[in-house]
């Protein structure tokens, strides 16, 4: 890894594991400390040292998805770079959906993978998923 056929085998195992909704496996996904960008009112950076500090984030990103009855995702694009021998960036959209397939909303995700002594990780990521969440979110309450 990561070539295009390797990442895009993570990027499909990463998927099958936040669809568990399993906090600890998904936060297995990522090696640490590792930085999180995203946009809502303004850019925020941060960088997550420990998977402890992570899974509070993934739990609430979880526990939306199970009020928003998302059941799965659908990758409806995937570029990889090959950065290095042990490096590849993939941006992904996902197309969320219910167990019925009904679509809940489209986000998009850029990750940079490595390869690392315990496998490929995730070491960076940025996405515009907050506001789509959010909003999501505020319709399913408001419903």
């Amino acid at each position: 890894m990561p070539d295009r056929a390797a990442a895009e085998a993570f990027i499909d195992a990463y998927r099958r594991t936040f669809e568990s909704f399993d906090v600890a496996a998904i936060a297995g996904c990522y090696a640490f400390p590792v930085q999180v960008v995203g946009e809502g009112d303004g850019v925020t950076v941060r960088s997550v040292p420990t998977a402890d500090a992570w899974a509070p984030q993934v739990q609430r990103i979880v526990g939306a998805y199970r009020l928003l009855g998302v059941a799965g995702a659908t990758i409806t694009r995937l570029d990889v770079a090959e950065v290095t021998p042990g490096i590849a960036h993939a941006t992904v959209t996902w197309s969320l959906h219910t167990a019925a397939h009904d679509p809940v909303y489209d986000f998009t995700a850029s990750y940079t993978l490595a390869d690392l002594a315990e496998g490929t990780r995730i070491v960076a990521i940025a996405h515009d998923e907050t506001p789509r969440l959010l909003a999501a979110v505020a319709r399913a309450q408001g419903a």
